[in-house]
């Protein structure tokens, strides 16, 4: 398969400067993003960046692996809020469990005009066959994913097209977990686990980081060691026991929604009754959070449930319901501000797409990993707080943030400096613009 050029990619891109309509996307902004708007071409246009609008028009697929709270609310800051400032256009996949769909989405994202893909989707043993499918199509390509064995020769390989990933900050991630765990469980009663693994038998850098953070924190809360690397455990692509030497019921079981059969197993594993406390790596708090609550009536038997969330009405239900013991039914989410991981994706698509490889290179030359850090939410005071953020009208990822990951707006651009304005939208940061 080749390679494709930035010549011919930007002169295949330049035809889409004829429509004029968003035809997949929203098209509209209300007062408050026609405001911020404005006040971002001007913070651009002193600091001598291009009017966006002036730029030929990009057609971008966007590939999801679920449909949920997280899904709905990049689509809107996708449709709403970035496409009539970029002059943009969205194409968005369905929920994408495997490789052969998500091929399906972006062949048809091709034949739809699309010149860009960002893929919510990634597995590293896949990343090669969909660089190398775009560059067929003469489309740029990123994914929410890492740089690990399984697609580290892609990253060494000089495939233009490729713009490297974003994914969280993974140890920083992971310890949220171990440092939750570390300061709440008490080891004076008899406790059980379920671990989530999601898909760390596939190589997915985050789960993996949390599974082996929750096993850790096990570890030295109870000074015991399982009877093998936990990597063993958590990187089987089937429920599996873990055994330790302090005799702990320990449960890992991968896979998602997405898995034939897997809320089924989960709750046929709660129905055991060997397991009181739920740790779950992917994001699913949408998916078991009634089931639980049913099974804690059923079976008279109190679940302390900690996992991965979104802004939502998911997490925001789960996180103010009561059990029928009187505890909060969510006791800790990691969480992510939706636009801001989405605002990653596009800029290293737009940065390829007007001409700005540099951009998205490491200090190394190779495609970048670029990444972001979450917060942990224990309390629903605490989300409550936060709940006014990152949504429409209040966007995390304001135009301002978007042109400091922009080459094309923030003229010379590295990637190194994309990375330090990533970070330096923490929580106080946020707290500090948004209140």
């Amino acid at each position: 398969m080749r390679k494709i050029s930035r010549r011919n990619f930007l002169a295949a891109t330049s035809v889409l400067g004829l429509s004029a309509f968003l035809t997949a996307c929203g098209g509209s902004s209300n007062s408050t993003s026609a405001a911020g708007s404005a006040a971002a071409s001007t913070a651009s246009s002193a600091a001598g960046a291009a009017d966006p609008s002036s730029h030929e028009k990009f057609k971008i697929g966007v590939v999801e692996v679920q449909l949920n709270d997280e899904s709905t609310n990049r689509a809107e800051w996708f449709r709403n809020y970035v496409a009539p400032h970029y002059n943009c256009e969205f194409m968005f996949s369905e929920a994408c469990s495997d490789l052969n769909a998500t091929m399906t989405f972006i062949e048809n994202a091709a034949d739809a005009g699309c010149k860009g893909i960002i893929n919510y989707y990634a597995v590293g043993a896949n990343t090669q066959q969909l660089v190398e499918l775009c560059a067929e199509y003469d489309m740029v390509y990123c994914e929410n994913g890492g740089r690990n064995s399984a697609n580290d020769n892609v990253y060494n390989a000089d495939y233009e097209n490729f713009g490297g990933a974003f994914m969280a900050d993974q140890p920083a991630t992971g310890k949220l977990f171990k440092d939750y765990l570390e300061e709440t469980l008490d080891t004076s009663k008899p406790h059980g686990f379920i671990i989530g693994t999601g898909m760390a038998y596939q190589g997915n850098a985050q789960q993996t980081e949390i599974s082996s953070n929750m096993m850790a924190a096990l570890e030295d809360l109870y000074g015991m060691k399982f009877d093998q690397e936990t990597s063993v455990y958590y990187a089987d692509s089937a429920p599996v026991d873990a055994p330790n030497s302090a005799g702990l019921d320990v449960y890992c079981y991968p896979g998602g929604p997405q898995t034939s059969g897997w809320l089924e197993g989960l709750n046929a594993a709660l129905q055991t009754g060997k397991y009181d406390y739920v740790l779950m790596a992917p994001n699913v708090i949408g998916n078991i959070m009634t089931m639980v609550n049913e099974l804690e009536s059923a079976m008279n038997k109190d679940f302390t449930v900690i996992g991965f969330g979104t802004f939502g009405e998911a997490l925001t239900s789960a996180m103010n319901a009561t059990d029928i013991f009187g505890n909060q039914a969510l006791s800790m989410s990691t969480v992510k501000f939706t636009s801001i991981v989405s605002a990653m994706g596009f800029a290293k698509v737009y940065n390829l797409l007007t001409g700005h490889r540099e951009a998205v290179l490491d200090k190394d030359g190779h495609p970048s990993v670029n990444l972001f850090r979450m917060n942990a939410v224990t309390s629903p005071d605490q989300l409550e707080a936060m709940s006014g953020w990152d949504k429409e009208g209040a966007w995390v990822a304001d135009y301002d943030f978007i042109d400091s990951l922009l080459a094309e707006q923030t003229p010379g651009l590295t990637n190194e400096e994309i990375q330090n304005n990533i970070y330096a939208m923490d929580y106080d940061a946020i707290k500090a613009r948004l209140g």
